[in-house]
Order: C-alpha cells, then structure tokens, then sequence
C-alpha cells in the first residue's frame, strides 16, 4: 500500500477513534456524576430491619466464614435469593469492613452503571445524544432509582442486569446483530444469579411478546441463538449445580419451591394483594417524571414505531406480569421505570425547545413532588428543613414569577431543583427516619445490658448484625387477630434460633442472670395480650421498641391469678404450674 493512500486511510479513522473517545469521556463523567450523587450522606444511614439486615447480614457470615458458595444466616444455610447480592456485599465489606457505608455501596455503583448503560444504549438505538443524556439524568432523579440506588436489596443489582438483557435483546432482533443477542443471554444469566429464574423468564417473555406484536416471526426467531443460550448455561450453571451437588433437595425445595413457586402463587402479604397495586405505585415511582412519561406515551400512539412497541410492551407486561403474582412488593416493578424513563427523554428536546405542552405535563409531576418533599419534611420533624424551602422558592420564582425568561432552560431548573431535594432527603430526612427501622440504638442498649437476650415474636437481623451476638425469638400463641391469613409455608423462611413461649418461661423458672426480652413497637400489641406479660417489668423505651427484664412474678394482679387457675383446669399444661409455683 501507497504512503499517501495510508495516510488517507489513517485520516479516515481519526474521527471515528476521536469520536470514540469523546463518547468514552461523556459517559466516564456522568457515571462518576451519579456514583458522587448517590454516594453524597449513605454513610449516615443504619441498616434497617426487617429486608435489609437479612442481606447484609448474610454477606457478613460470608465474609467471616469464607464460605463464598453457600449463603448462610445465623449459622443456617439460608436459599433466600441467589448468591450475587452477597458475593457484592462480601466484597465491599472485605475491602471497607462491616460499616453502614460499605453495606450501601454495591447498590450505589449499579445505580451509577444503570445511568451510564442506559445513556450508552439510549444513544446507540436512537443516535440522539440529548435524549440519550437525559434519559440517564432522568434515571439518575427518579424517586424509586434514587431510593433503591442506596438500598441494601437485590433490585439496584437486578436493574443492572436487566438494561443489557433488554436493550441487547432489542438490538440484537431489530439488527439480527448475534453479539448483541449474546450479550442479552450473558446478561440474563448474572441476573438469574441475582434474583433467580425471573432474570430469564420476564425479560424473554416481554421481548418474544413484542416481537408477536411486531407480527414478525423472523424476529422471534432471532431470541434464540444457540451462542446466547451457551453464554446464559456459562453464567448460571457453576453456581446453581454447585448449589444442588452441595445441599441437593433442600436447595431445590427451599430456593424454587418456597420462595419462588409459593411466592408466586400464595401470597406473603395478602392485605397487599390488589389488583392496582402496581398501577398506583408506577406514577409515584417515577416522580418528578410521570406525566412526562404519560405524554410521550400517549403522543407516540398513532405512530407505534418499533422502539415505541418495545418500551410499551417492556413496561406494561411488566406490571401485568407481577399484578398475577400472588405476592406483591414494592420493588417487584422496579425495572418498568426504565422505559417509563426512556419515555420521558424523549420529551426532553422540545421542552428544552420551548415547547409548552410537554413542560406543562413536566411540571404537574415536578409539583407533586414538591408537594411530597414537603410532607416529608413536616413528618420528620426532626430535620433542619431550611435550604430545602430556599431550594422550593427558587423553583417558584424560576419556573412561575420568570416562566417566559426561564423558557430555554426549564428543564434544568426542574432537574437541578430535584437532585437538590434529594440531597436535602438524604442529610436531613433519612438519617433521621431510618434509625426508627434499624437495630442499631437497640444493638448498643442490649449488647450494655448483662444477662440473656430474647426478642418477643419478631427478630430484627439487624441486631446480630450490629452485635455479633445470637439472641434467640421468643414465640406466643396466635391470637384471634395474629397474622394476615397467609400461608403458613411462609414461617419456614424464618431460622433465627426460637423457642415456644412455655419453654422459655419453664427453662427460666430461677434465672441464674438477668433475663432481658425486647418487644418491638409494632408487636406491643401482642405483647399486652401475652399470657406471661407480668413476668416483665418495663427497662428502658426505645425509638423502636422497649426492653423489659423478667421478674419473679410476685406482682402478678388477681386477675391474670384467675386466669391462669382457669387456663390450668382447661388445658392441664406443666408450664403453668411452674409459673405459679415462681
């Protein structure tokens, strides 16, 4: 080859390399802007109970055992979820130690990677590098991203996941581009890793649906190319062989059949089974941008282009897919704010064109919530909730008194305002409300106090979590409005070291040491309908519960004495006895 046809060459690469570039620098910078966003105050909030403190508490008898195959709680091994949530936590507190923050940080990073994928793929299907901007922008101020992004869950982690096996799977059908297909497969199979078989199932079933509604069976039959089902069975069958040839039937009837055939088909919370559960909380989820995400909604109707197809058919079979499950949760839908976001983008230019329908629709979601940050602020009192309404006056005075001199840059104003009350949120709200959901004031009393330990009808991980100490869960009988009629499978999740309520009073009829029991607020209820309450004199209220200290029950009123003669003609139980003869 000539010097100068070489040289021509060279110059016609130049571009794109430089362009390559470019496009790297873009995404390192908004990947390093969400990750500092989201990380700003996490090392202020506790590790709540009762979901959060299974996690990391999991993680940390990983860590400390060096078992990084089989999950385990309180020494048990435990088929909750898969094992990627606790090889990320494992990890995080390997390098950082057992702190709240290090506990935050996995979900901190795949929200900043969610951001920065999104951007990435968002550019590479519509070539429009501002929808492509603020669809991760908008990602990144969303109520329900920003509050999971710093939860200690496994949804942060399947988000994540599931942008790639979306987004590739689009790509990979739309271009007949395998790699892409490969990609999706690969990226399924890390979510099968952290959620379980849904990681597979729901985004094949969403995708084959859209190409049925594309009415193309070529395009169904690109969803399956062998190198995409080889790259999945790579991802996934080193763990879950490994798991069965370890625990063999008791991995398969705990981790399929309890929680996730009988998930699906009893549920765990039945006062949450509604129908609209999931419809009403999609418009909250996705604040500031709902009716954004309405608007190009309705307005890409006529055309059903086949990206519009897609993102529709991604978000609504989403929620119709968990609103037949049995069991509902908060976060089961999560993953339906990603094209709910994409939606909202697409807006993006013509608001920032000037556009009034499109701001209008923008604004009624900015204003609810402000509205929302407002409740909050009165609800937790305890916050100093200044720079959070200086921050509101400047959105009033820019988006109201300057409405037409604001018009190029109303969208920024929206988004500025927002992430300023999420910071506000985050210094002086949660550190404020969680530790009324965590164990952490609960850990330092109890762990001061000398003697036994018991916890009343509910156990908080977060207690060994915090102390490294197994206390044991003291369980009373059912009462007539005990539990929500759920299945009673459901108690076999529960492995935390229990004892029957007359056990415990019959091993303590003379306590060598102190006996604390702790009753947390939300089961006072019970407790006041305890049989053995007047053994317990009240120690010390907390903001959670109260720790109380059995007696030697001397003090028992003339009725309950009455009582326990009746109980003990009726049911001729021995504990009885030995409760009045103490």
């Amino acid at each position: 080859m000539s010097t100068k046809r070489m040289k021509r060459k060279n110059k016609l690469h130049e571009p794109a390399e430089s362009s390559r570039k470019d496009a790297g620098k873009t995404l390192l910078f908004f990947f390093l802007a969400a990750f500092l966003f989201l990380l700003w105050g996490s090392w202020l909030l506790p590790v709540t109970d009762p979901v959060e403190s299974n996690y990391a508490l999991t993680a940390k008898e990983m860590a400390t055992s060096g078992n990084w195959i089989s999950p385990q709680i309180y020494g048990t091994f435990w088929y909750d979820k898969p094992i990627m949530v606790y090889w990320l936590l494992s990890l995080s507190y390997t390098l950082f130690g057992f702190t709240d923050l290090a506990s935050r940080l996995p979900s901190i990073i795949c929200g900043a990677l969610s951001v920065t994928l999104l951007i990435w793929y968002v550019q590479r299907i519509l070539k429009d590098n501002v929808t492509a901007v603020w669809s991760g922008a908008m990602l990144a101020l969303s109520l329900e991203f920003w509050v999971i992004s710093h939860a200690i869950i496994t949804d942060s982690i399947l988000l994540l996941f599931t942008i790639p096996t979306m987004l590739s799977g689009y790509i990979g059908v739309m271009e007949g581009n395998k790699k892409h297909l490969t990609a999706a497969y690969a990226a399924a199979g890390l979510a099968c890793l952290t959620k379980g078989p849904v990681g597979l199932v729901l985004p094949g079933a969403l995708l084959l649906l859209w190409c049925l509604s594309m009415k193309s069976g070529k395009m169904a039959a690109r969803l399956f190319p062998w190198q995409g089902i080889l790259a999945f069975l790579a991802v996934t069958l080193p763990w879950y062989v490994g798991m069965y040839l370890i625990h063999g039937s008791d991995f398969i009837e705990q981790f399929l059949g309890l929680h996730n055939f009988i998930r699906a088909t009893s549920s765990e919370h039945p006062a949450d089974n509604h129908w609209y559960y999931y419809f009403v909380l999609l418009p909250a989820a996705l604040l500031p941008w709902t009716f954004t995400s309405f608007y190009e909604m309705g307005k890409g109707w006529k055309e059903k282009t086949p990206f519009y197809r897609f993102l529709m058919v991604w978000c609504w079979g989403t929620l119709l897919f968990y609103t037949l499950m049995a069991t509902k949760y908060v976060t089961y839908t999560y993953i339906a704010v990603v094209p709910a976001i994409i939606f909202s983008a697409l807006a993006a230019p013509a608001i920032r064109q000037g556009e009034s329908r499109p701001f209008l629709a923008g604004l009624g979601g900015f204003v609810l919530f402000l509205a929302a940050a407002i409740a909050g602020s009165l609800y937790i009192k305890e916050g100093s909730w200044w720079v959070l309404y200086v921050v509101i006056l400047y959105a009033l005075w820019s988006l109201g008194i300057r409405y037409k001199k604001s018009r190029g840059r109303r969208l920024t104003v929206i988004a500025a305002v927002t992430a300023s009350v999420f910071l506000c949120l985050m210094m002086e709200g949660l550190p404020h409300y969680l530790p009324r959901r965590s164990a952490v004031g609960l850990a330092e009393e109890m762990k001061a106090a000398p003697g036994e330990h018991y916890f009343f009808r509910s156990y908080p991980a977060g207690y060994t979590f915090y102390t490294g100490e197994i206390a044991t869960r003291v369980v009373p009988p059912p009462i007539s409005d005990d539990g929500e009629g759920r299945n009673p499978l459901w108690n076999e999740k529960y492995v935390m070291p229990s004892v029957s309520d007359k056990d415990f009073i019959t091993s303590h009829r003379h306590p060598e040491k102190p006996v604390f029991l702790y009753v947390s607020k939300s089961d006072r209820k019970y407790f006041d309908q305890w049989f053995f309450k007047y053994r317990f004199k009240e120690v010390k209220p907390l903001l959670t519960g109260t720790i109380f200290i059995m007696t030697d029950g001397e003090d028992i009123p003339e009725s309950f004495r009455e009582a326990k003669k009746q109980m003990k003609e009726n049911m001729k139980e021995d504990v009885i006895e030995s409760s009045e003869n103490d």
